[in-house]
């Protein structure tokens, strides 16, 4: 499969010289789902993009092919977006396909669920007469680990139940995985200024869809490397810092990589924060081991900025994209726990160094309270944080009062609890962040 470059793609669709009837993007999920937004914006730049732009998940090639061939209610260009379209998946390949389901299930959106559901279970032939686990013949734990590569939990079989049951009430078979309405209607031709744009984070390389991206319009690939060793965030580091006017160094790229790994959306963060409060054109190794903690997958920025803001569709957002890339709710978890418990030190910092009340300017903070920061992590043979780091931490600590952040230590550990005694893991998450963010 030739493979385009994204900013290509963009530059060219900006331009709308050339404009595809389809574009697959495909590979490491938050790259593609960003670069597919962007793309959209690109095709439909204007207000008609309310009127001429749908989006489908969890629909089959059939419905997609009904969408693209409609026509807009006012006249123009009509963009019909797609995302993770199970009928592009291998059989075996895509671990969180059950997360999926589940997700847009706890979501509300029960239909979109149980349509992801069935298209899961149908790679393997199984219909939703095999769906309830306690039914004749419905396959086994075992067997959805060999078949899918998916493995099921306790909550899981319940899942399934749940979703049988709604099936059979309203009256929900299996999308049809067969790609030939899609083929004709590319065949035939769509209506002039039609596109379709599919997002998913793996395809099957022999899916005819696939090859008709790749022979007829533009195939994206953004994968990341999955193995540490044979990351590189070299060009990554170059496209998000672009805005910036603002380039990585070699060692900042290598510390870097060693201190947060693949976790792509964390690294955009990373980089963001480095370019607004590095000094310089080129972000050195130096301004990396000042600002970026050393916490690979573990640590959260966003998060930890959503939480100390008390914004709790921030937290939220995060929580379900982070989901969405394959992290576990233990590792969410622990992120809000070690969250939680630094603004409580902070929030005691800043009773004891600042009399309750943070320092208006960051210049008057540096001046009269960082230095006992600093002292107090010498006394403690610890490393003092970047000073604009402290000052936002203490900031974030007094948006809470004393009381809220040990109820919310507490929240924690029953979140602890339910976590490991199969909870839902996105349910418990939710919940904690709710407690934790609601207001006193």
């Amino acid at each position: 499969m030739s493979a385009a470059d994204i900013e290509d793609v963009l530059d060219e669709a900006r331009a709308g010289k050339v404009v595809h009837p389809l574009y697959l993007l495909w590979g490491e999920e938050y790259l593609v789902r960003k670069g597919a937004d962007e793309l959209v914006k690109a095709l439909l730049p204007d207000a008609s993009a309310g009127l001429n732009f749908a989006v489908l998940d969890a629909g089959s090639p059939r419905e997609v092919a009904q969408e693209l061939a409609t026509l807009p209610l006012f006249p123009g260009r009509k963009v019909v977006l797609v995302r993770d379209p199970e009928f592009l998946a291998p059989k075996k390949g895509r671990g969180n396909a059950l997360g999926k389901a589940r997700e847009a299930w706890t979501a509300g959106k029960r239909k979109e669920g149980a349509r992801r559901l069935l298209a899961l279970a149908a790679r393997a032939g199984w219909g939703v007469a095999q769906l309830d686990p306690d039914a004749p013949g419905a396959p086994t734990a075992e067997e959805w680990k060999e078949e899918l590569n998916v493995e099921l939990a306790e909550a899981d079989l319940l899942f399934l139940k749940e979703v049988a049951t709604f099936c059979r009430e309203e009256r929900i078979s299996a999308p049809e995985g067969d790609a030939s309405a899609l083929l004709t209607l590319f065949e035939k031709g769509l209506p002039p200024g039609h596109t379709l744009v599919m997002a998913a984070s793996d395809v099957d390389a022999k899916n005819p869809l696939v090859k008709l991206a790749a022979d007829k319009g533009r195939l994206v690939e953004r994968k990341v490397a999955a193995r540490h060793k044979d990351l590189e965030i070299g060009p990554l580091a170059e496209e998000f810092l672009w805005p910036f006017k603002k380039k990585l160094s070699k060692a900042a790229a290598d510390l870097l990589k060693e201190r947060i790994g693949g976790n792509v959306r964390l690294l955009q963060s990373e980089l963001e924060k480095l370019a607004t409060y590095a000094e310089g054109s080129t972000i050195e190794a130096a301004d990396v081991a000042l600002l970026v903690a050393h916490t690979r997958e573990e640590e959260f920025f966003e998060l930890s900025e959503a939480l100390q803001n008390r914004n709790l569709k921030a937290a939220l957002d995060y929580t379900v994209d982070a989901m969405g890339q394959g992290v576990h709710g233990l590792q969410l978890l622990g992120a809000v726990a070690s969250i939680v418990r630094g603004m409580l030190e902070n929030h005691e910092r800043l009773e004891k160094y600042a009399g309750g009340s943070v320092p208006r300017s960051f210049n008057d903070f540096k001046a009269r309270v960082f230095p006992r920061v600093e002292e107090e992590a010498k006394a403690a043979k610890g490393k003092a944080p970047h000073p604009y780091a402290a000052f936002l931490a203490m900031q974030g600590a007094a948006r809470y009062k004393r009381r809220e952040l040990l109820d919310a230590l507490v929240a924690c550990a029953e979140s602890d609890l339910s976590l490991k005694s199969s909870a839902s893991g996105k349910l418990v998450i939710e919940r904690l962040l709710w407690t934790v963010c609601a207001s006193a």
